[in-house]
This record gives structure tokens, C-alpha cells and sequence, in this order.
């Protein structure tokens, strides 16, 4: 796939929820989807690094100064493109065995966009 023109209008948002000590075939799980994200062409990713999160397990992710679990501290990975380059990006991430993780989709209004460089 290759970057198509400054996205502007509808996109669409794919976050995936994980932990910074989750792994996939060796390298972090949130590392591995930003860069297949940038292999695959998709307008932009961004990875945000939490302070605090749980999740379904009921397992509280509390970070502090004193203390800090970095295996444990939340990880998301946001995606922005159109709907069907994420759909189909996704659709190949699972066919190569990305772990089971949240995965949501959501709609977004590009207001703004940087030219390519």
C-alpha cells in the first residue's frame, strides 16, 4: 500500500489496547503495529504511553514515581486512515497471528493535515 493525499473529511481511528510487555514474534507488540502501520502506507500512527488503565482481567495498571511496573504500563497504538485501508490492515495483522488484544474502530473528521514532505 502507498500513502495516499493529505487525508481530509470522514476517517477512521484504530486503537489497539495492550501493555508495554507485551510481545509479538520477539518485539513489543505496540512497536511491531507502528511500524507495519508505516510498512503498510497508512496516513499515521501514534503510540501513547499510559499512566493508569484495567482492563476485562480487573488487573489496575498504577504507575508512580517510586514504583514503576513497565511491563504492566498501558500501551495504546492509534491509527488514522481511511476505513478500508484499517479494516484491511487489521484483516492482515490477524492473518499473521497478532496476539488478542482490544481492537476498536471509530470515526474521526480530518480537519487539518500536514503536506507530505
Amino acid at each position: 500500500m502507498t500513502a495516499e493525499a493529505p487525508l481530509h473529511g470522514e476517517v477512521c481511528v484504530l486503537r489497539f489496547y495492550t501493555l508495554a510487555g507485551d510481545t509479538w514474534r520477539g518485539h513489543p507488540l505496540a512497536d511491531s503495529v507502528v511500524e507495519a502501520a508505516h510498512r503498510a502506507g497508512l496516513a499515521g500512527a501514534t503510540l501513547l504511553r499510559g499512566m493508569v488503565g484495567f482492563g476485562r482481567h480487573g488487573v489496575d495498571t498504577f504507575l508512580s514515581v517510586l514504583e514503576v511496573h513497565a511491563d504492566h504500563q498501558p500501551v495504546m497504538v492509534e491509527l488514522v486512515d481511511r476505513e478500508s485501508r484499517l479494516l484491511a490492515f487489521l484483516a492482515d495483522l490477524l492473518a499473521e497471528g497478532l496476539p488478542d488484544r482490544l481492537v476498536t474502530l471509530g470515526e474521526a473528521e480530518a480537519l487539518a493535515s500536514p503536506p507530505e514532505k
